[in-house]
């Protein structure tokens, strides 16, 4: 174990550049500098309460707007004002009355900055705040892509700093120390709805919190879902410093197993609760991409609880980075077969839907009162006066002519001109068409028609009447046969004949 954990493995440059560039649980270190924290910190999270979004919005448009253009925004607002500045440009053009007119509540709706955090612990314990204390429960927390804003976006510590002592608000230091410990950043403008790549409601986020953020000892006695919680938050005037030392000194008495779980395991369970949308998305199509965005987040929260420790352990990195590409692995292979499980569904589906349209065509051919699609498609024939139920059988002869008229033209044959001769004048048909015998025989024949039940049982009774008198017809000639053979062959013939006469 001790070879595993050894503090003297070396790093790689990758990783001394994440090391380096990032963030403590509080505040800054010696970089302040948007462009100088974005390369190790490369997620911004914004905890807001959702309006929603039309149902036109496209991801190219504005996801969150400065509040100074909520009242007229449009999408081309901010793209027609050409360029937007880089992060230098930025840095120039703010001013110190600007961040100070942003930090004030009471004029906060004339700014057109957005405030969002480095830190994902600040934005939990920021939504959980304002979950217990407001009246509206519907918080969520973005997760936006830095490096996608990289071009206006600025530290509001970096703008703070900038103020002579002459110039300094009476509450400087109050909004100084709030900047401080939320790592807040100043979004000029908009952030675009494709720099956002996920938004997670507060109640999805906090089953899915690593072990140390949690109380262990204490059984689900309650139904609020805040507790569990390893602080204490309904203080009226809660410290995310006092938070941040309650959670690193839950995190330092675990045991080391469970410290590399948490660090781990638990970091990526995180990051995908927060990242959920986006994997999903992603996974299939883009799957390198996806994966290192959830290793990413997934590292950012491995250093969080205690930057020394995971310094001392450089194999944490490696394990992070395998668990996320199992899971990835995994992910993408149930998609691939749930993918072909339904190709194959739909194809059966499709082939019994043809099966269906062949068989209901081969009964509409073979059914009289419904022509056949591929012969008379959408073609209506009116009734045929005839005194049979049945249409006569074709005649054989070739020279035999049918005249029929499509429409509301009749169909006539020779073989009813007789019966159509006691029809009045107004009824004859006004225009005949002479087919010839091949075309007759494809013209489909109606069914015969069914009888009425009345009819059907009059048949039937006239058949028990013509069987019961031929069995008795049989009967009594056999009687009758055998009795005269009888007379005929027997010896003592005279006295039966006389007896019977």
């Amino acid at each position: 174990m001790s070879s595993v954990f050894s503090p003297t493995t070396a790093l790689s440059p990758a990783t001394e550049a994440n090391y380096a560039n990032a963030l403590p649980q509080y505040g800054f270190g010696p970089q302040v500098t948007f462009d100088g924290l974005v390369s190790g910190n490369p997620f911004l999270f914004r905890v807001y309460t959702p309006h929603g979004h039309p149902p036109q919005y496209e991801s190219s448009d504005p996801y969150f707007v400065g509040a100074k253009y909520d009242d007229a925004f449009a999408s081309a607002t901010f793209r027609s004002r050409g360029p937007e500045p880089t992060s230098s440009r930025t840095s120039a053009a703010c001013t110190y009355a600007d961040v100070i007119q942003h930090l004030d509540w009471t004029r906060r709706s004339e700014s057109p900055y957005i405030s969002t955090s480095f830190s994902f612990a600040w934005a939990i314990w920021e939504a959980i705040r304002r979950y217990h204390n407001g009246v509206k429960h519907d918080v969520e927390i973005a997760v936006i892509d830095a490096r996608a804003i990289a071009d206006h976006a600025i530290t509001a510590v970096e703008l703070l700093m900038k103020a002579s002592p002459k110039e300094r608000h009476r509450d400087h230091w109050k909004w100084y120390r709030y900047a401080l410990e939320s790592q807040d950043v100043l979004v000029w403008g908009h952030i675009p709805g494709d720099a956002v790549l996920a938004s997670i409601p507060l109640l999805q986020i906090l089953g899915k919190l690593p072990s140390y953020f949690l109380y262990h000892d204490i059984a689900d006695a309650k139904d609020s879902p805040l507790f569990k919680l390893g602080w204490d938050f309904t203080k009226k005037k809660p410290s995310y410093r006092q938070f941040c030392q309650a959670i690193t000194d839950r995190f330092m008495q675990m045991s080391v197993d469970r410290r590399l779980r948490d660090t781990t395991a638990g970091s990526v369970r995180l990051a995908l609760a927060l990242l959920r949308p986006h994997f999903h998305q992603h996974i299939s199509d883009d799957f390198t991409t996806a994966t290192q965005r959830v290793f990413e987040l997934s590292y950012v929260i491995a250093q969080w609880p205690g930057q020394w420790w995971t310094r001392e352990h450089p194999e944490i990195p490696d394990l992070v980075r395998c668990v996320v590409h199992m899971i990835g692995e995994e992910m993408r292979e149930a998609r691939r077969v749930q993918a072909l499980a339904d190709a194959t569904k739909m194809q059966d589906i499709v082939g019994g839907l043809e099966q269906l349209a062949q068989a209901h065509e081969a009964r509409g051919s073979r059914d009289g009162s419904r022509p056949p699609r591929k012969v008379l498609a959408n073609i209506s024939l009116s009734p045929l006066p005839s005194p049979s139920p049945t249409l006569p059988p074709s005649p054989a002869s070739s020279d035999l002519k049918r005249h029929f008229r499509l429409g509301s033209v009749d169909i006539i044959t020779d073989d009813m001109r007789e019966a159509k001769g006691t029809q009045t004048d107004a009824e004859l048909p006004r225009e005949e068409v002479v087919v010839p015998q091949e075309r007759a025989e494809e013209l489909p024949r109606p069914a015969p028609k069914a009888s009425p039940p009345f009819v059907q049982a009059t048949y039937t009774h006239r058949a028990m009447d013509a069987f019961a008198r031929t069995t008795s017809c049989f009967l009594t000639g056999l009687l009758v046969g055998s009795f005269i053979t009888l007379c005929v062959l027997a010896p003592d013939r005279r006295p039966i004949m006389h007896h019977l006469t």
